[in-house]
């Protein structure tokens, strides 16, 4: 694929996330499923659907749907099992909002708490100018979009902003725990490993943090930026960037352990891990699976379209690799050992951009990203179509 045409894409993405006062929202959210039930954040609204039969269960919006309108969801929901809370953060209004569930799974979940509490004044240009001044404290909480959602790690809720910072909040109350700088915009998902906190930014740098208070103990630099959460597999810390470049660090240094520098396009997806194995697929539709402890290539794979930020899912069993496209919003199916194609490499047709696949081991759960008007639950087996869910206008 045309470098053009990736930059083409990447810039219709950009005009999307700006926003569109007035139209219908358009969601880049990916769903999380815990206990039976799926978790969306569909344009202006959270729902909760009955992971079996796709029964609506129940749905909230942050206020009314005049300010929805110019919120939005984009960024996967994150679920607390220990607190029982559900982490929604919107796109335009930069709001942190934990929703607090309860045992009856039809009940409308109250807001437990709201990051930030005060935007600081409501008076239009006033408010600025007084902040200018220094009459007024600066608004506390993010300065841009929310496009990928959080982690948990002890009883802080770590997630990544537009503005280039990463924000830690106490999961008791939702105040600042603290607050972490990069050069450019965070698109992916931190990854928690016990006390460490990974971070991947647009800057081309992967930050690993401690998890108490956001220090910095150590940055590496990539070829590229990087628009996909780094993995952790068999010691080693993989992630692959705007470079064509995927790398293999060590989750303590950040010393480069191995480097596949054969790339032929940005991996912008974040890799998909199995047993010994991790699988990446670039922007051109190129998939390659790593051996994870050789470190080398084990098979690469040419599919028909294009793999943006969409992470891929195994079948419960780790024989069907699934993969979501882009354009097209067909879900590839590959033969996980071998790579080959398999028949139900069309399993499901969305309106465009599928973007992280959920699964629970028995279905895997696929939302359209962009104009999104239905979720789909497929077999994890065969691909089959077990539900969907259409999207109220």
């Amino acid at each position: 694929m045309k470098r053009w045409w990736v930059l083409l894409g990447l810039s219709l993405v950009l005009l999307v996330l700006s926003g569109c006062a007035g139209a219908r929202q358009e969601s880049w959210a990916g769903a999380v499923v815990a206990d039976g039930v799926l978790y969306i954040a569909d344009m202006d609204h959270v729902r909760a659907l009955d992971a079996e039969t796709g029964e609506e269960l129940w749905s909230w919006m942050p206020g009314t749907r005049a300010n929805a309108a110019t919120t939005g969801f984009y960024a996967r929901p994150t679920y607390d099992a220990e607190r029982k809370l559900l982490l929604v953060a919107t796109l335009h209004g930069q709001e942190v909002y934990a929703l607090q569930l309860t045992d009856n799974t039809r009940a409308v979940p109250g807001v437990a708490w709201v990051y930030p509490r005060e935007k600081g004044s409501t008076i239009p240009l006033i408010g600025p100018l007084l902040q200018a001044l220094g009459a007024l404290p600066e608004a506390e909480g993010a300065k841009g979009q929310y496009v990928a959602g959080g982690a948990i790690g002890g009883d802080l809720f770590v997630i990544g902003n537009g503005d280039g910072s990463v924000y830690a909040l106490n999961l008791a109350d939702g105040t600042l725990a603290w607050r972490f700088a990069t050069r450019e915009r965070i698109w992916t998902t931190p990854l928690i490993v016990e006390d460490t906190v990974y971070v991947a930014s647009m800057d081309h740098g992967l930050y690993a943090l401690a998890l108490a208070d956001g220090a910095l103990k150590w940055k590496f630099e990539g070829r590229g930026a990087f628009g996909g959460a780094p993995v952790l597999v068999d010691g080693g810390l993989w992630i692959g960037d705007f470079g064509d470049r995927v790398y293999r660090l060590d989750p303590e240094t950040g010393a480069v352990l191995w480097t596949f520098e054969e790339g032929e396009n940005w991996f912008w997806s974040t890799g998909t891990p199995g047993a010994g194995r991790i699988t990446f697929a670039d922007v051109g539709g190129n998939v390659i699976t790593f051996d994870t402890r050789t470190p080398s290539v084990v098979w690469q794979q040419r599919v028909e379209g294009e793999i943006f930020r969409g992470q891929g899912v195994l079948s419960s069993d780790g024989k069907t690799l699934y993969l979501p496209g882009y354009q097209s919003g067909v879900i590839r199916a590959l033969e996980a050992a071998t790579g080959s194609i398999l028949p139900q490499n069309s399993v499901a047709q969305g309106e465009r951009l599928p973007g992280d696949l959920a699964t629970d081991g028995e279905r895997i759960y696929v939302m359209p990203i962009m104009a999104a008007t239905r979720v789909q639950a497929l077999d994890a087996e065969d691909g089959k179509l077990l539900w969907q869910y259409p999207l109220p206008e």
